[in-house]
Protein backbone atom coordinates (compact mmCIF):
# COMPACT_ATOMS: atom_id res chain seq x y z
CA UNK A 1 0.00 0.00 0.00
CA UNK A 2 2.87 2.63 0.71
CA UNK A 3 4.29 1.54 -2.52
CA UNK A 4 1.07 2.87 -4.28
CA UNK A 5 0.35 5.47 -2.72
CA UNK A 6 4.41 6.48 -3.83
CA UNK A 7 3.54 5.88 -7.09
CA UNK A 8 0.35 8.47 -7.10
CA UNK A 9 1.99 10.69 -5.27
CA UNK A 10 4.60 10.96 -8.22
CA UNK A 11 1.98 10.17 -11.31
CA UNK A 12 1.68 14.21 -10.87
CA UNK A 13 4.73 15.41 -11.79
CA UNK A 14 4.90 18.81 -12.89
CA UNK A 15 1.24 18.54 -13.56
CA UNK A 16 0.53 18.32 -9.40
CA UNK A 17 2.38 21.39 -8.74
CA UNK A 18 0.99 23.63 -11.47
CA UNK A 19 -2.88 22.73 -10.10
CA UNK A 20 -1.49 23.48 -6.03
CA UNK A 21 -0.23 26.82 -7.87
CA UNK A 22 -3.57 27.02 -9.40
CA UNK A 23 -5.57 26.09 -6.11
CA UNK A 24 -3.39 28.81 -4.07
CA UNK A 25 -4.43 31.70 -6.49
CA UNK A 26 -7.76 30.24 -6.40
CA UNK A 27 -7.48 30.43 -2.92
CA UNK A 28 -5.63 34.25 -2.36
CA UNK A 29 -8.55 35.89 -4.86
CA UNK A 30 -10.96 34.24 -3.54
CA UNK A 31 -9.78 35.12 0.30
CA UNK A 32 -9.22 38.87 -1.20
CA UNK A 33 -13.20 38.71 -2.71
CA UNK A 34 -14.43 37.32 0.03
CA UNK A 35 -13.14 39.74 2.27
CA UNK A 36 -13.73 42.87 0.44
CA UNK A 37 -17.13 41.97 0.00
CA UNK A 38 -17.40 41.63 3.83
CA UNK A 39 -15.77 45.20 5.04
CA UNK A 40 -18.02 47.07 2.22
CA UNK A 41 -20.88 45.80 3.97
CA UNK A 42 -19.28 46.16 7.43
CA UNK A 43 -21.90 48.45 9.49
CA UNK A 44 -18.47 49.59 11.50
CA UNK A 45 -15.15 51.45 11.42
CA UNK A 46 -12.16 49.83 12.14
CA UNK A 47 -9.58 52.63 14.06
CA UNK A 48 -6.66 51.79 15.36
CA UNK A 49 -6.00 52.49 18.82
CA UNK A 50 -2.90 50.88 20.41
CA UNK A 51 -2.35 51.14 24.79
CA UNK A 52 0.41 50.81 26.97
CA UNK A 53 0.97 47.83 29.21
CA UNK A 54 4.12 47.53 31.56
CA UNK A 55 5.73 49.68 29.49
CA UNK A 56 5.34 47.84 26.68
CA UNK A 57 2.89 48.52 23.35
CA UNK A 58 -0.01 46.72 22.39
CA UNK A 59 -1.47 47.77 19.15
CA UNK A 60 -5.17 47.46 18.91
CA UNK A 61 -8.40 47.37 17.02
CA UNK A 62 -11.57 49.47 18.14
CA UNK A 63 -14.34 48.47 16.21
CA UNK A 64 -17.47 51.67 16.21
CA UNK A 65 -20.33 51.02 15.16
CA UNK A 66 -21.72 53.89 12.38
CA UNK A 67 -24.73 52.74 12.44
CA UNK A 68 -25.88 54.77 15.90
CA UNK A 69 -24.71 57.84 17.21
CA UNK A 70 -23.02 56.58 19.70
CA UNK A 71 -22.28 53.25 21.26
CA UNK A 72 -24.15 51.43 23.90
CA UNK A 73 -22.20 49.49 25.45
CA UNK A 74 -18.12 47.78 24.59
CA UNK A 75 -17.16 44.22 24.47
CA UNK A 76 -13.62 43.94 25.05
CA UNK A 77 -12.14 40.54 23.40
CA UNK A 78 -9.90 38.68 25.22
CA UNK A 79 -7.76 36.07 23.00
CA UNK A 80 -7.15 32.22 23.71
CA UNK A 81 -3.83 30.24 23.47
CA UNK A 82 -1.19 31.10 20.52
CA UNK A 83 0.41 33.93 17.96
CA UNK A 84 -3.35 35.39 17.63
CA UNK A 85 -3.37 39.06 16.17
CA UNK A 86 -5.91 41.56 16.82
CA UNK A 87 -9.03 39.33 14.65
CA UNK A 88 -7.78 36.44 15.72
CA UNK A 89 -7.29 35.36 11.66
CA UNK A 90 -10.62 36.75 10.71
CA UNK A 91 -12.81 34.63 13.78
CA UNK A 92 -13.59 37.49 15.12
CA UNK A 93 -15.00 39.42 12.20
CA UNK A 94 -18.53 38.33 11.85
CA UNK A 95 -19.10 38.69 15.86
CA UNK A 96 -17.80 42.10 15.75
CA UNK A 97 -20.28 42.83 12.48
CA UNK A 98 -23.13 41.34 14.30
CA UNK A 99 -21.93 43.44 18.00
CA UNK A 100 -21.77 46.81 15.46
CA UNK A 101 -25.60 45.90 14.05
CA UNK A 102 -26.61 45.92 17.94
CA UNK A 103 -24.99 49.18 18.71
CA UNK A 104 -22.25 47.85 20.67
CA UNK A 105 -18.73 48.60 19.85
CA UNK A 106 -15.21 46.04 20.05
CA UNK A 107 -11.92 46.60 21.30
CA UNK A 108 -9.29 43.55 20.71
CA UNK A 109 -5.08 43.75 20.34
CA UNK A 110 -2.68 42.24 18.49
CA UNK A 111 -0.59 39.73 21.28
CA UNK A 112 2.39 40.89 22.67
CA UNK A 113 5.11 39.87 19.90
CA UNK A 114 2.70 39.66 16.95
CA UNK A 115 1.59 42.42 14.62
CA UNK A 116 2.31 45.82 15.61
CA UNK A 117 2.34 44.67 19.23
CA UNK A 118 5.90 44.84 21.72
CA UNK A 119 6.93 42.15 23.29
CA UNK A 120 6.32 37.98 23.82
CA UNK A 121 3.31 36.38 24.53
CA UNK A 122 5.13 33.02 25.61
CA UNK A 123 6.72 35.16 28.33
CA UNK A 124 3.38 36.37 29.64
CA UNK A 125 0.94 34.52 32.56
CA UNK A 126 -2.22 34.90 33.41
CA UNK A 127 -2.10 37.92 35.76
CA UNK A 128 -0.30 39.73 33.01
CA UNK A 129 -2.76 39.17 30.28
CA UNK A 130 -5.44 40.20 32.64
CA UNK A 131 -3.20 43.19 33.60
CA UNK A 132 -3.69 44.23 29.91
CA UNK A 133 -7.57 44.17 30.19
CA UNK A 134 -7.35 46.38 33.01
CA UNK A 135 -5.25 48.82 31.22
CA UNK A 136 -7.73 48.33 27.81
CA UNK A 137 -10.57 49.41 30.50
CA UNK A 138 -8.51 52.67 31.72
CA UNK A 139 -7.62 53.63 28.04
CA UNK A 140 -11.26 53.36 27.27
CA UNK A 141 -12.82 55.07 30.25
CA UNK A 142 -10.77 58.06 29.61
CA UNK A 143 -12.51 58.78 26.48
CA UNK A 144 -15.59 60.54 26.60
CA UNK A 145 -17.61 58.56 24.24
CA UNK A 146 -17.10 55.25 26.58
CA UNK A 147 -17.41 56.96 29.82
CA UNK A 148 -20.64 55.89 31.08
CA UNK A 149 -21.35 52.93 28.97
CA UNK A 150 -21.54 49.42 30.45
CA UNK A 151 -18.09 47.66 29.03
CA UNK A 152 -18.11 43.97 29.18
CA UNK A 153 -15.47 40.97 28.21
CA UNK A 154 -15.83 38.26 25.49
CA UNK A 155 -13.13 35.39 25.69
CA UNK A 156 -12.26 32.00 24.47
CA UNK A 157 -10.51 28.91 25.62
CA UNK A 158 -7.77 29.94 27.49
CA UNK A 159 -8.96 33.44 28.15
CA UNK A 160 -10.76 30.95 30.81
CA UNK A 161 -8.31 31.77 33.16
CA UNK A 162 -7.85 35.21 32.04
CA UNK A 163 -10.86 37.26 32.79
CA UNK A 164 -11.62 35.79 36.31
CA UNK A 165 -8.92 37.55 37.16
CA UNK A 166 -9.90 41.38 35.28
CA UNK A 167 -13.56 40.47 36.72
CA UNK A 168 -12.50 40.14 40.43
CA UNK A 169 -9.78 42.88 40.11
CA UNK A 170 -12.06 46.17 38.05
CA UNK A 171 -15.56 47.00 38.93
CA UNK A 172 -16.03 48.67 35.33
CA UNK A 173 -16.46 45.22 33.70
CA UNK A 174 -20.20 44.42 33.85
CA UNK A 175 -20.54 41.08 32.20
CA UNK A 176 -18.51 38.56 30.24
CA UNK A 177 -18.90 36.09 28.08
CA UNK A 178 -16.71 32.48 28.00
CA UNK A 179 -16.35 30.40 24.99
CA UNK A 180 -15.13 27.18 25.40
CA UNK A 181 -13.08 27.86 28.55
CA UNK A 182 -11.95 25.30 30.89
CA UNK A 183 -11.22 25.88 34.89
CA UNK A 184 -8.11 23.64 35.49
CA UNK A 185 -5.00 23.46 33.21
CA UNK A 186 -4.06 20.26 34.63
CA UNK A 187 -7.24 18.70 33.78
CA UNK A 188 -7.23 20.42 30.27
CA UNK A 189 -4.11 19.34 29.87
CA UNK A 190 -5.06 15.52 30.77
CA UNK A 191 -8.37 15.20 28.15
CA UNK A 192 -6.33 16.77 25.75
CA UNK A 193 -3.81 13.54 26.14
CA UNK A 194 -6.41 11.20 25.96
CA UNK A 195 -7.93 12.73 23.14
CA UNK A 196 -4.89 12.32 21.34
CA UNK A 197 -4.40 9.13 22.41
CA UNK A 198 -7.86 7.87 21.28
CA UNK A 199 -7.20 9.38 17.86
CA UNK A 200 -3.91 7.39 17.38
CA UNK A 201 -5.72 4.12 18.39
CA UNK A 202 -4.08 3.29 21.44
CA UNK A 203 -5.92 1.83 24.61
CA UNK A 204 -5.12 -0.99 27.43
CA UNK A 205 -1.57 -1.01 28.83
CA UNK A 206 -0.34 0.91 26.66
CA UNK A 207 -2.80 3.95 26.65
CA UNK A 208 -2.16 3.56 31.13
CA UNK A 209 1.20 3.92 30.22
CA UNK A 210 1.26 6.93 28.03
CA UNK A 211 -1.15 8.76 30.29
CA UNK A 212 1.31 7.86 33.16
CA UNK A 213 3.98 9.44 31.42
CA UNK A 214 2.46 12.82 30.66
CA UNK A 215 1.38 12.91 34.20
CA UNK A 216 4.67 12.22 35.13
CA UNK A 217 6.05 15.47 32.70
CA UNK A 218 3.18 17.48 34.07
CA UNK A 219 4.64 17.43 37.51
CA UNK A 220 7.93 17.97 36.42
CA UNK A 221 7.37 21.14 34.80
CA UNK A 222 4.82 21.90 37.87
CA UNK A 223 7.58 21.51 40.10
CA UNK A 224 9.93 23.80 38.23
CA UNK A 225 12.61 21.71 36.63
CA UNK A 226 14.78 23.31 33.74
CA UNK A 227 14.29 22.92 30.28
CA UNK A 228 17.29 20.55 30.14
CA UNK A 229 16.11 18.33 32.66
CA UNK A 230 13.19 18.18 30.94
CA UNK A 231 14.72 17.08 27.94
CA UNK A 232 17.07 14.69 29.76
CA UNK A 233 13.88 12.94 31.39
CA UNK A 234 12.24 12.30 27.73
CA UNK A 235 15.18 10.76 26.16
CA UNK A 236 15.29 8.39 29.28
CA UNK A 237 11.53 7.43 29.46
CA UNK A 238 10.25 8.12 26.07
CA UNK A 239 13.11 8.89 22.77
CA UNK A 240 10.26 8.46 20.46
CA UNK A 241 8.77 12.26 22.36
CA UNK A 242 12.24 14.16 21.60
CA UNK A 243 11.19 14.87 18.32
CA UNK A 244 7.88 16.88 19.79
CA UNK A 245 8.94 18.11 22.59
CA UNK A 246 7.96 21.53 23.14
CA UNK A 247 10.72 24.59 22.62
CA UNK A 248 12.36 26.39 25.34
CA UNK A 249 9.77 29.20 25.20
CA UNK A 250 6.89 27.44 25.06
CA UNK A 251 8.09 25.04 28.14
CA UNK A 252 9.04 27.62 30.05
CA UNK A 253 5.34 29.65 29.27
CA UNK A 254 3.73 26.22 29.93
CA UNK A 255 6.07 26.29 33.59
CA UNK A 256 4.70 29.90 34.14
CA UNK A 257 0.57 29.04 34.01
CA UNK A 258 0.51 24.94 34.47
CA UNK A 259 -0.99 25.56 37.62
CA UNK A 260 -3.84 28.32 37.20
CA UNK A 261 -7.61 27.25 38.01
CA UNK A 262 -10.13 29.81 37.91
CA UNK A 263 -12.39 28.99 40.55
CA UNK A 264 -11.77 30.91 43.26
CA UNK A 265 -11.82 33.94 41.51
CA UNK A 266 -15.03 32.96 39.50
CA UNK A 267 -16.39 32.36 42.95
CA UNK A 268 -15.34 35.75 44.11
CA UNK A 269 -16.76 37.78 40.96
CA UNK A 270 -20.18 39.72 41.12
CA UNK A 271 -20.85 40.61 37.16
CA UNK A 272 -23.03 37.74 35.12
CA UNK A 273 -21.56 35.78 33.08
CA UNK A 274 -22.63 33.58 30.14
CA UNK A 275 -20.86 30.49 29.28
CA UNK A 276 -20.65 28.51 25.99
CA UNK A 277 -19.36 25.30 24.84
CA UNK A 278 -20.00 22.95 21.72
CA UNK A 279 -20.63 19.33 21.72
CA UNK A 280 -18.16 18.37 19.40
CA UNK A 281 -15.27 19.98 21.65
CA UNK A 282 -12.41 17.71 21.46
CA UNK A 283 -9.95 20.37 23.61
CA UNK A 284 -11.62 20.39 27.08
CA UNK A 285 -14.28 17.89 28.70
CA UNK A 286 -17.79 19.81 27.99
CA UNK A 287 -19.18 17.61 30.60
CA UNK A 288 -17.02 18.31 33.29
CA UNK A 289 -16.44 22.02 32.91
CA UNK A 290 -20.07 22.65 32.40
CA UNK A 291 -21.35 20.92 35.61
CA UNK A 292 -17.60 22.60 37.44
CA UNK A 293 -19.11 26.21 36.50
CA UNK A 294 -22.58 25.23 37.48
CA UNK A 295 -21.38 24.30 41.08
CA UNK A 296 -19.54 27.10 41.62
CA UNK A 297 -22.53 29.20 40.75
CA UNK A 298 -25.12 27.20 42.72
CA UNK A 299 -25.57 29.64 45.51
CA UNK A 300 -26.39 32.25 42.92
CA UNK A 301 -27.74 30.63 39.90
CA UNK A 302 -29.07 33.35 38.39
CA UNK A 303 -25.91 34.95 37.54
CA UNK A 304 -24.90 32.20 35.54
CA UNK A 305 -26.37 31.57 31.93
CA UNK A 306 -24.81 27.97 30.90
CA UNK A 307 -25.57 26.75 27.24
CA UNK A 308 -24.09 23.30 25.32
CA UNK A 309 -24.35 24.14 21.57
CA UNK A 310 -24.66 21.52 19.02
CA UNK A 311 -22.65 20.92 16.11
CA UNK A 312 -20.36 23.06 17.50
CA UNK A 313 -16.63 22.42 17.84
CA UNK A 314 -13.92 24.15 19.76
CA UNK A 315 -14.62 27.54 18.09
CA UNK A 316 -18.36 27.44 18.54
CA UNK A 317 -18.56 27.28 14.25
CA UNK A 318 -20.29 24.77 13.05
CA UNK A 319 -19.03 21.24 13.08
CA UNK A 320 -20.19 20.02 10.01
CA UNK A 321 -18.52 22.63 8.24
CA UNK A 322 -15.71 23.58 9.87
CA UNK A 323 -14.63 21.02 12.17
CA UNK A 324 -12.10 19.18 9.57
CA UNK A 325 -10.78 22.65 8.99
CA UNK A 326 -7.44 24.40 10.79
CA UNK A 327 -6.70 28.25 10.19
CA UNK A 328 -6.07 28.56 6.89
CA UNK A 329 -6.74 30.18 3.69
CA UNK A 330 -9.99 28.06 2.58
CA UNK A 331 -10.95 28.64 6.26
CA UNK A 332 -10.49 32.14 6.30
CA UNK A 333 -12.85 32.51 3.00
CA UNK A 334 -14.93 30.06 4.46
CA UNK A 335 -15.39 32.11 7.64
CA UNK A 336 -15.76 35.00 5.62
CA UNK A 337 -18.15 34.39 3.63
CA UNK A 338 -20.65 32.39 6.16
CA UNK A 339 -20.24 35.35 8.22
CA UNK A 340 -22.57 34.77 11.56
CA UNK A 341 -24.71 31.62 9.91
CA UNK A 342 -21.29 29.50 10.32
CA UNK A 343 -21.43 29.30 14.13
CA UNK A 344 -23.87 26.89 15.74
CA UNK A 345 -27.31 27.97 15.12
CA UNK A 346 -28.56 30.13 17.89
CA UNK A 347 -25.49 30.80 19.46
CA UNK A 348 -24.59 34.57 18.18
CA UNK A 349 -28.50 35.01 18.59
CA UNK A 350 -28.07 34.00 22.45
CA UNK A 351 -25.51 35.88 22.87
CA UNK A 352 -26.44 38.92 21.34
CA UNK A 353 -30.00 38.75 23.31
CA UNK A 354 -28.21 38.22 26.80
CA UNK A 355 -26.14 41.46 26.33
CA UNK A 356 -28.69 43.43 25.38
CA UNK A 357 -30.50 42.69 28.43
CA UNK A 358 -27.46 42.77 30.75
CA UNK A 359 -26.91 46.50 28.88
CA UNK A 360 -31.16 47.40 29.32
CA UNK A 361 -31.04 46.51 33.05
CA UNK A 362 -27.90 48.40 33.64
CA UNK A 363 -29.44 51.46 31.66
CA UNK A 364 -32.75 51.15 33.77
CA UNK A 365 -30.85 50.98 36.93
CA UNK A 366 -28.42 53.87 35.89
CA UNK A 367 -31.90 56.07 35.67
Amino acid sequence: MQQEGNELTNLGGKNSVVFSRWSLYIAVFGLIGALVLMLDSAPYENITQDFTTDHSNRSGALIMPTKVSSPRGLMIFVHGDGAMGRSAFGYYYPLWQRLAKEGIASYSWDKAGVGGSEGNWLEQNMQSRANEILDVVIMLRKQPRFKDIPIGLIGFSQAGWVMPKALKESSELSFAVFVSTPINWLKQSEFLTQTRLKRAGITGKSKSEKMKHAQDVSKLIAEGAKYDTYLDFLERTAPNAVESAMNKSRYQFVQKNINVDSELELREIHQPLFVAFGNHDVNINVANNAAHFERIFTQNPAQLKLKTYQNADHTLLKNSEFGHLTPSLWWLIKVSLWEEDGFSERFVDDVMSWLNLQITKLSQHAQ
